[in-house]
């Protein structure tokens, strides 16, 4: 098994031999993989590999999940009465509130999320920021908090064919074979990656 500093080394030699390999106008995504486990380590590790890729001549430009998800749903115009169903659920609950009232209650903020198209455009701005810069490269971080809303792969078919600089994702989870992956290690092994996948 191979240690996030050697997973990280082999990132950043795929993306530097593909910026001299590219002719297409387009660059993949790459996404290192990486044990639920580690989550903490690759916060801490994430302003160190930001400066080596800067050292390295890349203009990066970092997408963070967990501030997205939290402006949208922080800013969004049901965010009151949410806060009072909670309160009510809570109320009503007598201990532990019921499984099925999380359920509903995470469908409903999911449909925030995706509706409005608010985190896809959020998404696709700061790319367009990245390849708009000279040696631009867009890291997205923190996946964890898509769930239980949606998977990183509906974005990124999204956003495929738009892509115009190297776009590097710190995935945790786990990799199946050649193009599947496990999205925090319990969701069902999807194969509907068209990236390239290191660890």
């Amino acid at each position: 098994m191979h240690s996030l500093k050697d997973k990280f080394d082999e990132v950043c030699l795929r993306i530097r031999d593909d910026r001299r390999l590219e002719s297409t106008g387009s660059a993949p995504i790459y996404y290192l993989v990486f044990p639920v486990c580690e989550i903490l380590q690759v916060k801490r590790q994430t302003k160190a590999w930001v400066a080596k890729l800067q050292n390295q001549g890349w203009n990066v430009v970092t997408f963070s999940f967990a501030e997205a998800v939290n402006t949208i749903l922080k800013n969004h115009k049901l965010r009151n009465t949410w806060l009072v169903g909670e309160k009510m659920a809570l109320g009503k609950a007598k201990g532990e509130i019921p499984a099925s009232t999380i359920s509903e209650v995470n469908k409903t903020l999911g449909k925030a999320l995706i509706e409005g198209a608010e985190l896809l455009a959020m998404v696709r701005e700061k790319m367009a920021g990245a390849a708009s810069q000279s040696s631009g490269l867009l890291l997205l971080t923190d996946l964890e908090a898509l769930h239980p809303y949606l998977r990183i792969n509906s974005i990124e078919a999204k956003i495929q064919d738009d892509i115009r600089c190297p776009v590097v994702v710190l995935y945790p989870g786990k990799r199946e074979g050649k193009t599947s992956l496990r999205f925090l290690e319990f969701y069902p092994a999807d194969p509907n990656y068209r990236s390239e996948h290191i660890g």
